[in-house]
């Protein structure tokens, strides 16, 4: 099964902000000064961060949350940016070195978000490189997609792979939710803020390893906002198990070999409806623990850190991680352990 394998994940992080908040609404209510020119005329093409007129369409006041769920919420005064780096920083000092050098290289940094940073004139990127120290040349940002963290470790892998001289690249994820920015979309989602980090190099050392990123789209498929919570639950439910029947085609794996999955913080029949479309119903999935809301684009590297300090009752197995956003845009890849690390925990 080697030759399944694509990169090794030998570091992670998982920011959620102290405070928690009950919520029942539609948009977050912290408001920011920096984030004002989202609520001015003109603003629409923002969506889903602007203003679409007062009050919103009936199909949009229809996505407030259906009960009042618990979330963490970052204070005023910090930003995604500040979320980012409190991430990146607790991943690094996991490992107790410094990351100057050859030996223990960087190489590349890829910062994921969907919700734009409340202070504009911050590149969070550019931050997260500066504030850590490093040098490396390869600094990318990928947006508004909550499959932008797995598409990110898809380019950092294939990076590694394909330049010998690179050796390990940092994905960063952070999500703060601002008003205008909506929270809310029915039973599809709630959005909750935080922030996740994973070191990544290639495949075979100590670690949980990474299959290929298996990620397919809905090109035709309407804006969130123009489109209602049963037609988005609909098309996450169709693109999903499309998805996963892809990877384990491509990649010649059964249903039966796989034991364990690892999936988003969604509405519970639509991941369950998911596996059994998908011949994956004799799975379990894991905990989210306390998160009660969704990360966006921190959401899979949150899951696999969960995944890495979750104990052992899955080492051993090979599973699944999926994640899926609200205009049909999913993504997937199988998870293991390399053989040196399963001999290490015994």
């Amino acid at each position: 099964m080697s030759e399944l394998w694509r990169c090794t994940v030998t570091g992670s992080s998982l920011c959620l902000p102290h405070t928690r908040s009950w919520f029942h609404g539609l948009r977050a209510q912290q408001r920011s000064p920096g984030s004002l020119y989202l609520t001015e005329p003109g603003s629409e093409y923002n969506l889903p961060f602007g203003r679409w007129g007062d009050p919103p369409f009936p199909h949009v006041e229809a996505m407030h949350t259906p009960a009042p769920v618990l979330l963490h919420m970052a204070e005023p005064g910090v930003s995604a940016s500040d979320l980012a780096l409190s991430a990146a920083r607790a991943l690094l000092a996991e490992h107790g070195k410094t990351w100057h050098g050859k030996d223990r290289a960087i190489d590349i940094l890829i910062y994921c978000h969907s919700t734009s940073n409340e202070d504009i004139a911050d590149a969070i990127a550019g931050r997260l490189q500066y504030e850590l120290g490093l040098t490396m040349p390869l600094v990318f940002c990928l947006s508004q997609n909550l499959c932008s963290a797995l598409m990110a470790i898809r380019l950092a892998t294939a990076l590694l792979q394909e330049e010998p001289g690179l050796q390990r690249a940092l994905i960063v994820a952070s999500e703060k939710w601002i008003h205008p920015f909506v929270r809310s979309f029915g039973h599809a989602a709630v959005f909750e803020d935080g922030a996740a980090a994973v070191l990544i190099e290639r495949a075979g050392g100590p670690g949980w390893q990474l299959g290929e990123i298996h990620h397919v789209n809905a090109p035709d498929a309407p804006s969130p906002f123009e489109s209602t919570v049963p037609a988005m639950l609909r098309l996450m439910g169709e693109q999903v198990p499309r998805a996963i029947r892809g990877l384990l085609e491509t990649e010649g794996v059964a249903s039966a070999d796989l034991g364990f999955v690892v999936q988003p913080r969604l509405d519970a029949s639509l991941c369950a409806q998911v596996l059994k479309d998908a011949g994956l119903e004799h799975l379990r999935p894991r905990s989210h623990g306390e998160r009660n809301g969704h990360l966006a684009s921190a959401e899979a590297l949150a899951n696999l850190h969960e995944l890495r300090h979750g104990g052992p009752a899955q080492r051993g197995q090979m599973g699944l991680l999926w994640g899926v956003g609200l205009q049909g845009e999913a993504a997937c890849c199988l998870l293991g352990q390399a053989q040196a690390d399963k001999e290490a925990q015994r």
